[in-house]
């Protein structure tokens, strides 16, 4: 088959779970005899290059896809309007276009054999993102729900929202890559505590620190990641007086690392679409905290504690897990193993083939 995937940014250039996906499954595809097209923004640069087997095809110029912590309307307009001018859908026998950031859908629309890949389902969610514009996200979100195609959702929790609305979604979650993930070793230093995400309120990494001040002095944490928040999170950490260090996104293998060589992956987020970072971190063995949230579709999926968003409950979650590290490894392991990238491939085969 040759299959199109559409969405503007691009791993490894940026790393984020919706990327990582079209990643693991375009590489798998290819190595499958199947021809793979990735249009998205050039980060690369203005010429088609071949990265792991899948060609990708510069549609825009590079741009700051956030503006205050979030996602650009204009960004989303201009790769789309790109893309209808640069790429011709009907020459691809199956298009994967990742509906958020929704105008992209939009202007696929007529593709024939369309599949939508839903990551999220925002919803209510619009007004407090946009406040008096979040409106017009919500009626965008609901016309792209709309679109006559084959609708996938990661998770059971999007797919259970998008019924609501009468649209049926098969759900094929994200995965793991557990046979690389086995072969890293561990780090020479590792943490009580990880987190790993973009420096986001949404991220919840507020609680995790309020959560931290009320476990033992001693605890030490790594926050990975980048953002709008990570100025005034770090200056919070001191005022704390935590045992916390602050890096940036580094590269994969290195993350896993220290994840292996570390006691307890830390997930406050209230909204999570998925949340492969948790699910690796299982298969590093380390527990997951997280928290009990109805927009948090990772409390369904990872092998950990999920409390209340408090920092007194995230804070006995904590220190719950890391006692009991050692005995939780093996299920973490075991719940890491259903979610294997190559499974997960042959059944978007199944989809495409549909």
């Amino acid at each position: 088959m040759k299959i199109a995937f559409i969405y503007d940014a691009v791993y490894p250039w940026i790393k984020g779970g919706v990327e990582k996906r079209i990643f693991e499954v375009g590489r798998r595809l290819t190595a499958d005899g199947h021809e793979v097209y990735w249009f998205g923004i050039g980060w690369w640069g203005d010429k088609e290059i071949e990265h792991s087997g899948i060609k990708l095809i510069p549609c825009y110029k590079p741009v700051n896809l956030y503006s205050k912590g979030r996602r650009k309307i204009s960004e989303a307009i201009l790769f789309a309007a790109s893309l209808k001018r640069k790429a011709n859908l009907k020459e691809f026998d199956v298009v994967d276009c990742q509906v958020f950031p929704y105008f992209p859908a939009l202007f696929s629309s007529y593709h024939h054999n369309l599949v939508l890949t839903w990551h999220e389902f925002w919803g209510d969610y619009w007004k407090e993102y946009l406040g008096h514009l979040g409106y017009f996200g919500k009626v965008v979100e609901r016309i792209v729900a709309a679109i006559e195609g084959k609708h996938v959702a990661v998770s059971a929790t999007t797919a259970r929202q998008l019924l609501e609305l009468g649209v049926e979604a098969e759900v094929v979650p994200n995965g793991v890559d557990l046979e690389e993930i086995q072969r890293i070793k561990p780090a020479e230093k590792g943490y009580d505590v990880v987190f790993a995400g973009r420096l986001i309120r949404e991220k919840g990494v507020d609680l995790l620190l309020e959560a931290l001040k009320l476990v033992p002095d001693s605890t030490s944490c790594l926050i990975v990641g980048e953002g709008p928040e990570k100025k005034r999170l770090v200056e919070k950490s001191r005022k704390l007086c935590l045992n916390c260090e602050f890096e940036d996104f580094m590269i994969w293998e290195d993350m896993i690392s220290i994840m292996k060589a570390s006691k307890v992956f830390a997930l406050p987020s209230t909204r999570e679409g998925f949340s492969i970072i948790s699910l690796e971190a299982n298969a590093c063995g380390m527990p997951v905290v997280t928290v009990n949230h109805p927009n948090n579709a990772a409390s369904k999926i990872i092998y950990g504690i999920v409390c209340d968003a408090n920092a007194k409950n995230f804070a006995e979650a904590l220190i719950e897990a890391m006692v009991r590290k050692k005995k939780l490894r093996n299920r973490c392991v075991k719940n890491a193993r259903k979610y294997d990238w190559a499974g997960i491939t042959k059944r978007m085969v199944e989809v495409y083939l549909r």
